[in-house]
């Protein structure tokens, strides 16, 4: 059974690392996809590979005991550090305490499943995702969706309001 990640915890490192476009509804949505992503996770799993290749590669092992003990170890410090919840420090001060362990990450997001961090994690998820697509470009690519030959040639309309999703 997976292990079940802090929500609480998440969504203040969710609101730290995503992009503030997003606004706090935008951000649920991308964090319950994430925990939705994470709970499908089969640790140890055979991997597809090409016909007639005789080698069978795995999956790594469940990454999700780490990132509990990550976002449990966010708490405790800043309950030290501070006298409160990670979730009552504001923005600024929960980039900064994620600073040292996202720098020790090395460079690059990577793969969510082999991420470091559990904020690195969730960045590359969010960042693989058609509304990240759409927000960089500001307009509706959709990209991963299914869409119909109507209007193909012409450039995607521009994000509602200019904003994220």
């Amino acid at each position: 059974m997976p292990v079940p990640l802090p929500g609480g915890t998440l969504r203040a490192v969710a609101e730290a690392v995503l992009p503030g476009e997003l606004a706090a509804e935008g951000r649920e949505r991308a964090v319950a996809a994430f925990e939705r992503w994470s709970e499908g996770l089969e640790p140890v799993a055979e991997l597809s590979h090409p016909y007639l290749v005789p080698e069978v590669r795995y999956s790594g092992p469940d990454p999700r005991p780490g990132w509990v003990a990550q976002l449990e170890g966010l708490e405790k410090e800043c309950e030290s550090r501070y006298g409160k919840g990670f979730g009552d420090l504001d923005v600024p001060a929960r980039r900064g305490m994620l600073a040292r362990p996202l720098g020790q990450a090395g460079p690059g997001l990577g793969s969510p499943a082999s991420a470091a961090h559990v904020a690195l994690a969730l960045m590359a998820h969010f960042y693989t995702s058609p509304v990240a697509t759409d927000l960089c470009y500001g307009r509706v690519i959709a990209k991963q969706q299914c869409r119909g030959l109507e209007g193909a040639l012409g450039e995607p309309a521009a994000l509602a309001g200019g904003g994220g999703p």
